[in-house]
């Protein structure tokens, strides 16, 4: 058995009260895999039939089945015939104790534990979802870890629309535990064969993968994919974020900003995970209900806009002033003078009066009063200036003078895609392109710098 404190502290502290089933549970595993479930049919069985065997011995697979009561009847009869379906499957099963309804099952394939809470008297609460089922499972599977029960030294999660890549768990082996927080599947999505719903699908995959690029080009230490179905999870950097936050969306881009806090982020360019390209209203942000949104009035995808590139080096400046900054002792006015002035594409007043309405300059001073030399007083500006910070300073920016601008166009003008100015080639083509333009950023992790370089 091992022993780690962070580990112990957290389950005893904030776990789910299913984390303390996991004891029940007989034997150990190689591998394990968190999948919330929520009205999933025979979606969940193509994700669990594409677990494949792993390195290190035999995968466990933690299914949370989650609904609310107020969940649509829809919902409650597919989580009903999908468990039912699961059960029906297994050689054999049996709970895991009193209290929640936690279930062992000897599945064909493997075990599977079933977490039942969609069921009455289980229901999640009001207001809560995917953030708390994630929870739910990731606790489960931080039990087993902490009893030395799971040899890999990784939670993996997925969502049960995704196919998992055969190498995954290979993939992983590679990443380097010393000073890891998680790890990034590539990914890609599986397109409709409705022509509509196909163009949203790479529309919304561009959009992705276009601002990810524009955050490397920038210097962000957040360049990466919030993809909470494409993320492996080192036990010791979740216990220290204190797992994911119970939202009903957003959760992974939560949860992968503190990560990036406490440790590097892999971005993995192997055998990429799919994606279903699908509408879908189970949460008010993500694949789903991007696509809902893109299809629901006529018109919006040939109107579909991206960010402005010049916003991309408006943020590239402000990051290499706070370099200035920390090299300078903590001279901020030292940003400011770093920041280009006489040029007409570029709007330093207004970035000094979003980032001053941000807080910024606040949080800077506070971080050089508390820095005893230049990479902790960097570390304590990236760490305030994190993702959500980063977005919402990009958004003011859009608002404030720099408008998002047809996709095309902004492709075709920006100097970190990858493609040429006068480039007019199909959707897919350009899906493809920014996806391997992509790729190249897995020679180096993402994460809050803990030097000063320069």
């Amino acid at each position: 058995m091992t022993t780690s404190r962070p580990l112990s502290q957290y389950l005893s502290r904030h776990a789910e009260p299913e984390a303390a089933l996991a004891d029940g549970l007989e034997g150990s595993f190689g591998h394990v895999v968190v999948v919330p479930a929520y009205g999933e049919g025979q979606s969940l069985f193509d994700t669990l039939g594409s677990v494949p065997k792993g390195p290190r011995g035999a995968t466990l697979i933690v299914v949370v089945f989650n609904a609310r009561d107020d969940s649509p009847a829809r919902v409650h009869e597919v989580n009903h015939a999908s468990s039912a379906r699961l059960f029906e499957a297994a050689k054999a099963s049996r709970e895991l104790g009193d209290g929640p309804p936690v279930s062992e099952l000897a599945y064909p394939n493997g075990t599977i534990v079933v977490i039942d809470r969609a069921r009455p008297g289980h229901f999640l609460p009001e207001g809560q979802g995917v953030g708390l089922a994630r929870k739910i499972g990731n606790d489960f599977a931080l039990r087993l870890h902490e009893t030395g029960r799971i040899a890999s030294p990784w939670i993996h999660n997925t969502d049960a629309d995704t196919v998992l890549a055969n190498d995954c768990f290979e993939q992983t082996e590679a990443v380097p535990v010393e000073g890891s927080a998680a790890a990034l599947y590539f990914f890609e999505h599986r397109l409709s064969d409705d022509e509509d719903l196909a163009l949203a699908a790479r529309l919304y995959e561009i959009s992705l993968r276009y601002y990810v690029l524009g955050l490397a080009w920038a210097g962000s230490p957040y360049a990466y994919e919030a993809m909470g179905s494409c993320v492996a999870i080192r036990p010791e950097a979740y216990a220290a974020v204190r797992g994911f936050p119970r939202k009903n969306a957003a959760e992974d881009f939560y949860v992968l900003d503190k990560l990036a806090k406490v440790g590097t982020i892999a971005r993995l360019a192997g055998t990429p995970f799919l994606l279903e390209g699908r509408i879908s209203d189970r949460v008010p942000f993500g694949t789903g209900k991007a696509l809902s949104q893109l299809l629901e009035k006529k018109g919006t995808l040939s109107r579909f806009r991206l960010h402005h590139p010049a916003a991309f080096a408006h943020l590239s400046a402000w990051l290499r002033a706070l370099g200035v900054v920390a090299r300078s002792g903590g001279r901020i006015e030292a940003a400011l003078e770093e920041l280009p002035r006489g040029n007409p594409f570029f709007k330093a007043d207004v970035l000094v009066e979003t980032l001053e309405r941000m807080g910024a300059f606040e949080a800077m001073r506070a971080a050089v009063a508390r820095s005893s030399d230049a990479p902790t007083m960097l570390r304590h500006f990236h760490t305030w200036f994190d993702a959500f910070r980063t977005l919402k300073l990009l958004r003011a920016l859009q608002a404030r003078g720099l408008p998002a601008l047809p996709w095309q166009v902004a492709l075709a003008e920006a100097p970190f895609t990858g493609l040429s100015a006068s480039t007019q080639e199909d959707p897919e083509s350009l899906r493809r392109a920014l996806a391997a333009e992509e790729r190249t950023l897995a020679a180096t992790p993402a994460g809050v710098p803990a030097v000063v370089e320069g």
